[in-house]
Formats: C-alpha cells, sequence, structure tokens
C-alpha cells in the first residue's frame, strides 16, 4: 500500500503483477494455489517458494518489477530496495516461503484464505520444513497465528511502514 500510495495506481499495477509473476513464476513451478468461483473468476491465491528455488532470480525480479513501470521509474526503484531488504531478513535453513495469500475483499471472513493456506503448510509438514511469511498489515497476526506461525521479529521499511516477520515451525505426528 505505501508503495504505490494512489489507489487506482495501485489497483493496475497490482493486477498486472500478480498476473506476471503468476504466469511466469508460479505456473511453471506449480507451487502456487487458486480459488474459482464457478463462473471461474478466481476468489483468491495462495502463492509459495517451496525450498530448494532460487527466489528472486534475475529472471524473476523482471516479470515482478515490469509492472511497476507505468507508474513510473522510483516506485521500480523503491520495489527493487524492499525486495533486497525483505531478502535479507529471511531463514537461512530450508523452508517454504509464502509470498502471497489474497482472497477479493467481497469473498473475506468466508474460510477461504484458510482453505488457500493449508495446502502449502501441509507441503511443508509433509517435508519437516518451517514457513515464512512477511506481512505488512498488523491486523493479518491473529489469523496467521491461527495456523501456527509466531511473530519472527519487525522490519521498519520506511519511517512508520512496517512489515511483520512470521515463522511456523514444522507440525509434526
Amino acid at each position: 500500500m505505501w508503495l504505490l500510495p494512489d489507489d487506482r495506481v495501485r489497483a493496475r499495477v497490482e493486477k498486472r503483477q500478480y498476473r506476471s509473476v503468476v504466469k511466469h513464476i508460479f505456473v511453471p513451478r506449480r507451487s502456487g494455489w487458486v480459488l474459482r468461483r464457478p463462473d471461474g473468476e478466481a476468489v483468491g491465491a495462495a502463492l509459495w517458494y517451496p525450498p530448494g528455488t532460487k527466489k528472486h532470480s534475475f529472471r524473476e525480479s523482471i516479470f515482478e518489477s515490469l509492472p511497476f513501470l507505468p507508474a513510473g521509474i522510483p516506485h521500480l526503484g523503491k520495489a527493487a530496495r524492499l525486495q533486497r531488504l525483505v531478502v535479507s531478513h529471511w531463514p537461512r535453513k530450508p523452508h517454504w516461503y509464502l509470498s502471497v495469500l489474497s482472497v477479493s475483499p467481497e469473498s473475506q471472513r468466508r474460510g477461504y484464505g484458510g482453505a488457500l493456506l493449508r495446502p502449502g503448510l501441509e507441503a511443508a509438514d509433509a517435508q519437516g520444513l518451517g514457513c515464512w511469511l512477511e506481512t505488512q498489515r498488523e491486523s493479518n497476526i491473529p489469523f496467521y497465528h491461527r495456523f501456527g506461525f509466531d511473530l519472527a521479529g519487525e522490519l521498519e521499511v520506511e519511517p512508520g511502514i512496517r512489515l511483520w516477520l512470521m515463522w511456523r515451525p514444522p507440525v509434526t505426528g
């Protein structure tokens, strides 16, 4: 939200970015889940980086960054700085990384977020690995707590702008 404060610009950029990232990164890896209504419209998605995948390679950075170009070069640089900062805080041990969990506003609070989250958590648990995420909304923390995530830290991106870092250890047995 803080990266592109204008709601109209943000909506356009996010839509292009999600399409680009899903098409070029997560579909080839088969590491995401999309929930659709009967008419085919997407209700939400969970996009994961499995362990051992190179996160934010040069190729992926291009597909993640290109949608920001119409918003202006300063936003592109800001996005790149944020990406470097966040990556520097990732756990060093193998883990599953939840890159995106998103449910359309009109479909929230119906259990779809949990339904989208569970397959990735189950895959991580089956491998005996933990899961990592960042959220830009403090109000999301209780939701993730319900799925076993603990607060691992806070990251001040800019004065007054925070990300909450969360870790979920593997569930065994």
